[in-house]
């Protein structure tokens, strides 16, 4: 028997397949949680990494609806074929940049490798079907996450991550990985999961507090603003000022607590390795200022310290600008780039001649210097196709945790080496394909064990 709806069909979700839901939680949790050390995990001395691997497992033995694979029948879905094909293009276009950079002469392996620009973004279809399988998904993810990076970004902003052990098997690698890697944007993610997600902050303070600290003692400007952009969106979105107004007193007390405390302890590694540097009030607030004034920031932190305040801002800005003006020197590299595998560390006056460097640390000037303003058109379409699936699922569920995470996140990339990376851009793309899955879902209901997925446009299916 089968039944009709005004969207399309009905498609029970898949009685397999449901261990993909747990694959995507390791991945969220490990990138995002543990950063570079779970990136490496692998065969890192065969280029063979985690989320490759996966992502192989995806493409070749992914889930099934009836005989039918999940790649096979997302395509066919109105809502999503926009998307589809946004990732498509973007998956040829990267092809076509990894040839012309091989063509030039630059090194094969490190044109290919830039390509995870562009075929990270399967992730999403991934996330997608995380979503529609397990609605709660997200709320339970964001919640253990908090819980993770509470605990172990805690003990690696005190003493893990000066622990000198590196990751067996890493000797190769041009930065040895250590065994304890900071977190990325875990502590964003978490914050804004708990404020989206918690119908009580009260009692989540804790966690709250955690994340907070953690969020400060690591030190990333990149995410202080993607947060803040966050939680403004969030505003905006819900109105709901007494939930901002929480998440702030709480900030506001932990700042006044160290200040009252005098608190001072020493940056984690990786934060400040060449100079003298801590977490205190005075540092976090001289770091934060420094890019918009260094006179104020000289004020708070003695000038032998004032480096670490300023971090890597104006060196950053050099070498975007030089960017920009090799790029537009012909109209050619304009419209196409370089070409994946081009030594982008060249075109920084402040690298030592050698030096292996193969991010700009800005997700504009990635795609705008290896694959010109075409390529960077491509990626504003895709995001641009996200954050329309995003608002309409926000209008039809109303939950805002898609939009604060997209806004967020992409805030973020604009100042880090993000979506080549795949510490950050393969939590972005699952999490924002969950995030989109429940606009796909039907609104009927027949029982807590019978959910079932209106997907347009798919054949009719048999309810059993």
């Amino acid at each position: 028997m089968t039944e009709q709806t005004q969207a399309g069909c009905v498609v029970r979700p898949a009685q397999f397949g449901h261990e993909w839901l747990s694959v995507a939680a390791v991945l969220i949790v490990g990138y995002a949680g543990v950063g570079r050390t779970f990136a490496y995990l692998g065969l890192p001395w065969m280029s063979v990494y985690i989320g490759e691997t996966v992502l192989a497992a995806f493409l070749m033995f992914g889930p099934r609806i009836k005989q039918a694979s999940w790649l096979r029948l997302v395509r066919r879905v109105p809502r999503l074929r926009p998307l589809w094909w946004l990732i498509v293009l973007l998956l040829f276009y990267g092809a076509f940049e990894a040839l012309r950079g091989i063509l030039h002469g630059y090194p094969p392996l490190t044109a290919l490798r830039d390509t995870a620009f562009n075929y990270y973004t399967l992730f999403l279809l991934l996330g997608i079907w995380v979503g529609l399988q397990d609605r709660d998904f997200l709320r339970r993810v964001v919640r253990f996450l908090a819980w993770f990076n509470g605990c172990y970004g805690l003990a690696c902003v005190l003493f893990l991550s000066r622990i000198p052990w590196t990751l067996p098997g890493t000797a190769e690698v041009s930065k040895p990985v250590p065994l304890f890697s900071e977190p990325t944007a875990a502590s964003a993610i978490a914050l804004l999961g708990l404020i989206a997600f918690e119908p009580r902050l009260g009692k989540v303070w804790h966690l709250i507090a955690l994340n907070t600290f953690v969020l400060l003692g690591l030190q990333v400007r990149g995410e202080w603003v993607g947060f803040v952009v966050g939680v403004l969106l969030f505003a905006w979105l819900t109105r709901k000022f007494n939930r901002l107004a929480v998440a702030v007193g709480l900030f506001v007390i932990l700042l006044g607590l160290m200040y009252v405390t005098h608190l001072s302890l020493q940056s984690p590694k990786g934060r400040g390795d060449n100079v003298e540097s801590e977490i205190s009030v005075d540092y976090l607030v001289a770091r934060a200022v420094a890019p918009l004034s260094e006179g104020l920031a000289a004020e708070l932190v003695p000038a032998d310290n004032l480096g670490f305040a300023s971090g890597t801002a104006e060196w950053r800005l050099v070498w975007w600008a030089n960017i920009w003006k090799e790029i537009h020197a012909r109209p050619s590299t304009a419209l196409l780039g370089f070409g994946y595998g081009y030594p982008i560390g060249d075109l920084n006056p402040d690298l030592e001649a050698g030096a292996f460097i193969q991010t700009p640390h800005s997700d504009f000037f990635y795609p705008l210097a290896f694959s010109g303003w075409l390529g960077v058109a491509l990626f504003a379409l895709l995001q641009i196709e996200i954050a329309r699936l995003l608002w309409r699922c926000y209008r039809v569920s109303g939950q805002p945790f898609g939009l604060m995470c997209w806004a967020a996140l992409l805030t973020m990339s604009l100042f880090e080496d993000f979506f080549e990376s795949p510490m950050n851009a393969i939590p972005f793309f699952l999490l924002l394909g969950a995030a989109i899955a429940p606009s796909l879902l039907s609104r009927r209901r027949t029982s807590s064990t019978d959910r079932l997925a209106v997907l347009p446009g798919l054949p009719e299916t048999e309810r059993g």
